[in-house]
């Protein structure tokens, strides 16, 4: 069942750095930025929903889940941004740093581990900061 609320995405996004941390414990580094780019979105996506008034929580939660362009951070951080939300400074300089998309599916090897702890390391601390924002 698609998310329907705030702790929804949350809860999904959980799941998702776990399934990221396995990955990476796996040394498949490629797919564990995959999923754990994930993590980071759905993250964006409760909090903007969190963020929306409630009689309008119905439209915005259509438009966060249908098209390519609610997968590209830049968009979501782009409607917080309108939300009067930004990221903070130090969260927003190191997720410059990644080079995350969904195009990652169709790609296969793997990346730098370095560069997979980082992007997941980062991806922890957008989770708690929203929690944050959430509770």
């Amino acid at each position: 069942m698609p998310p329907t609320s705030s702790r929804d995405f949350q809860k999904v996004a959980a799941q998702r750095f776990i399934a990221a941390e396995v990955l990476l414990r796996e040394g498949l580094t490629l797919d564990a930025q995959y999923i754990g780019g994930y993590t980071v979105e759905c993250c964006l996506k409760a909090l903007i929903l969190e963020r929306t008034p409630d009689s309008d929580q119905p439209k915005m939660l259509k438009e966060l889940t249908k098209g390519a362009k609610m997968h590209k951070p830049e968009i979501l951080l782009g409607m917080l941004k309108s939300h009067g939300v930004n990221l903070p400074l130090r969260l927003a300089r190191r997720m410059r740093l990644f080079d995350w998309s969904t195009d990652l599916r169709y790609k296969t090897g793997r990346r730098d581990t370095g560069e997979t702890r980082a992007l997941l390391k980062t991806a922890k601390e957008i989770y708690a900061w929203v929690g944050g924002q959430l509770a």
